[in-house]
């Protein structure tokens, strides 16, 4: 079942369309967005529209992802179809426990910084990328990031 799981993952996340290449400046300040919407209107508002394509959360390779604590997906900006799997023992392609170590930062220290390897949706290759996320109300925390 992971690998399937694996597999889907990195499959839609080939067939994303990237017209945009954001900065790693551009993260932070794009995740701090989410997380006033969320404040404002509460988790479940803030994950429509970053499943939204016209909710002004995903701008290119920048959009917006959001999960439980249990490592349900709640939002990917690049694929609202992964909305309710349970990614808990998603690994990236070096291994790494993805979803497993994001919610070690939420629950610990509310917000940072994760490197990992994953597939480019334009050059099919595995690629670093690095994703700031941060806690919100609740069991939740979301995030976004940018290749390297």
């Amino acid at each position: 079942m992971l690998s399937r799981i694996s597999k889907l993952c990195v499959g839609l996340s080939l067939g994303l369309s990237i017209s945009y290449a954001a900065s790693i400046e551009e993260v932070k300040p794009f995740v701090e967005r989410g997380v006033a919407l969320c404040k404002a209107q509460g988790n479940q508002a803030c994950f429509d529209a970053f499943n939204n394509p016209n909710g002004g959360f995903i701008k290119g390779e920048l959009y917006m992802f959001a999960y439980n604590f249990k490592g349900v997906n709640q939002a990917l900006g690049s694929n609202p179809k992964l909305v309710g799997k349970n990614l808990y023992k998603l690994k990236d392609a070096g291994g790494l426990m993805l979803l497993q170590e994001l919610i070690k930062i939420a629950q610990t220290k509310g917000e940072g910084w994760l490197d990992y390897k994953w597939s480019h949706p334009q050059t099919k290759k595995i690629e670093p990328k690095t994703s700031y996320i941060k806690k919100i109300d609740g069991d939740f925390f979301i995030g976004s990031g940018i290749y390297k």
